[in-house]
């Protein structure tokens, strides 16, 4: 692992979410970007990084290191907007990737490093405004990858109309990556295993944790089986990053339901770039097939489940009435065959 790049910017273009930083300065000027999306959205902000190559901060810095950073918070939509922007803890989505916490999140580990004060300020249409702050990583900071995200949103909820009412707050972000140079550990951990149903199929869920201090992009293979040990499903799985100290979810969605019963979850992950693996079997429990929200998106074709609905309690007592039934049937036909006899007497 080479620092804090791996898998950073590939997550910034699946968010939508918008950082500002602390107001040492601030100089507000037109904008020039001619790739800012259509002027007339509702909310159309955007935050770029000055004096930065990406699209992101990615900063190689010691402990005890402080450094000033730009950030142009700017409003390419056609009205004036009163903005929030504010500094938010970063975490790993599930199945990996880049997020950030929501302005009412407490500040906690990283994001304590950057000089930000949370405020709201007027953008006018067609307009940035530069801000400086100041990062600086506290002397004793251990060596590793640390993260953290500048988020800028409109103040004020958009109020929705129609039958169904949605208040809509757009949220753009970036991440601000600090690499402390010195030698990485490479860790992942599992955790328990979850099951819930959405939208007649089934969910599976297992805690993946990155126990160590670089980020990882780890990939593998989900196993599922039942309590006799069979093989009911399996799929492929490569994560986005996982950052470290961080921990996330592999959220698989099945084609289909599985019957109610025991189960367990085999996950297989290994990180290419660091080789840092993990290889576990956690249970679960399907209790009932009561649909739920999922957290996650799964793209393309769904893992199928290799299971005969004969399995569990209800299909052996659905068996035993039929042979109940026929019993009753023959019985009747018996009964009869002998009321017959009776009325004309014994044959030849």
């Amino acid at each position: 692992m080479t620092g804090p790049r791996n898998g950073v910017s590939r997550l910034l273009l699946t968010i939508v979410l918008l950082v500002s930083g602390s107001a040492v300065g601030a100089a507000v000027g037109p904008l020039n970007d001619a790739a800012a999306a259509d002027s007339q959205q509702p909310v159309n902000l955007s935050l770029k990084p000055l004096d930065q190559a990406g699209s992101y901060f990615s900063l190689t810095m010691d402990p005890g290191q402080s450094r000033q950073l730009k950030v142009e918070l700017g409003n390419h939509g056609a009205v004036a907007i009163a903005a929030r922007t504010y500094a938010a803890d970063a975490y790993s989505l599930i199945n990996g990737g880049f997020g950030a916490k929501d302005r009412d999140s407490t500040s906690t580990g990283t994001t304590t490093w950057l000089s930000y004060t949370p405020q709201v300020l007027q953008l006018p249409a067609g307009q940035g405004s530069t801000r400086t702050f100041a990062l600086t990583v506290p002397d004793g900071t251990a060596p590793g990858d640390y993260i953290t995200s500048l988020v800028l949103e409109n103040d004020v909820p958009l109020q929705g109309s129609g039958s169904v009412v949605l208040n809509q707050i757009v949220r753009q972000a970036i991440a601000v990556s600090v690499h402390v140079p010195g030698p990485l550990q490479a860790a992942l951990a599992l955790g328990a295993a979850s099951h819930t149903t959405t939208a007649d199929r089934s969910v599976v869920d297992v805690q993946v944790k990155n126990t160590g201090t670089t980020n990882l992009k780890p990939a593998g293979q989900l196993v599922i089986r039942d309590h006799k040990g069979n093989t009911v499903s399996q799929a492929a799985v490569t994560m986005d990053s996982v950052y470290a100290r961080t921990d996330t979810q592999v959220e698989t969605t099945l084609d289909g339901k599985l019957q109610p019963g025991d189960y367990t979850a085999s996950l297989t992950l290994k990180d290419a770039a660091t080789e840092a693996a993990v290889d576990a079997t956690v249970p679960f429990t399907v209790k009932d097939l009561a649909p739920a929200t999922s957290a996650g998106e799964q793209q393309g074709q769904l893992p199928k489940i290799i299971q005969d609905a004969s399995a569990g309690p209800v299909p052996y007592l659905l068996v035993a009435g039929l042979l109940a039934a026929l019993a009753g049937v023959a019985t009747l036909i018996q009964g009869r065959r002998k009321s017959r006899r009776r009325q004309n007497g014994p044959s030849a």
